[in-house]
């Protein structure tokens, strides 16, 4: 499992790990902020260290499972201090409210092998919703992201009518089928609700999964700022984010 180009990996001493409750796994840190680490005294660059885990739980054959908890631990500590229930997450071109959904209505849901990563739902507006279980990988990210594209006020959203007709689209591409075969994050459409397949039979794998329940809002918006904050900064390594 290589990590991220221009990042080398690093185990931290023992005391630092302690004093962030970071998990024992192996860190990708940017060359140019290796030194200082090594050195210690230092702050963690913990956005880069995160942004740098986002990548490396993307590909298929990545642990991903083993990485979450040091990922969800980043975002805890990146987030601010803030209980609200319901945030918006945004950027130049896109727009994203984090907040409950119900996981017995029509989604779009974010999938990697038999786990939930996230359900997406349409606002009034025809804009999003989602509510994320997992710590968001850069694919997953990547998608929320371009599924939130802020609608052209003739055109809509890639010449759909608006967010939510875009995302079901998406879920319908062929690409998502040979994502899940890659291991990778897939999006899937459950027209009534998460378990019930589309002709009505009851998948329990997924349905249990209704009691799922979601991430704090403001950790997922500070992974999605993450993300998009470092997203130039990785150049190439972003045009198969979204196959």
């Amino acid at each position: 499992m290589q990590p991220p180009q221009d990042f080398a990996e690093l185990h931290l001493k023992a005391d630092t790990l302690e004093r962030y409750r970071l998990p024992d796994i192996p860190y990708p840190f940017p060359v140019s902020e290796l030194v200082a680490a090594l050195v210690g005294g230092v702050d963690l660059p913990l956005a880069m260290m995160l942004h740098g885990l986002q990548q490396q739980s993307r590909r298929g054959e990545a642990q991903w499972q083993q990485i979450e908890p040091a990922m969800d631990r980043l975002a805890e500590l990146l987030a601010p201090d803030d209980t609200r229930e319901v945030m918006s997450a945004a950027g130049d071109d896109w727009w994203l409210e984090v907040g409950p959904v119900d996981l017995g209505a029509k989604l779009v849901t974010i999938q990697r092998d038999d786990s939930l990563i996230a359900a997406i739902t349409a606002r009034d507006d025809g804009r999003l919703r989602v509510a994320v279980f997992r710590p968001l990988d850069a694919k997953s990210a990547y998608s929320l992201i371009a599924l939130a594209h802020a609608p052209h006020p003739e055109h809509g959203v890639c010449l759909r009518e608006n967010n939510w007709e875009y995302a079901l689209d998406c879920a319908a591409a062929n690409s998502n089928f040979y994502a899940a075969e890659r291991g990778e994050t897939y999006l899937s459409y459950w027209m009534t609700g998460l378990g019930i397949s589309w002709n009505g039979s009851d998948e329990p794998e997924w349905r249990e999964q209704r009691q799922l329940v979601a991430r704090p809002a403001t950790r997922v918006v500070t992974e999605l700022g993450v993300y998009y904050t470092l997203f130039a900064e990785d150049g190439p390594a972003h045009a198969s984010e979204a196959n």
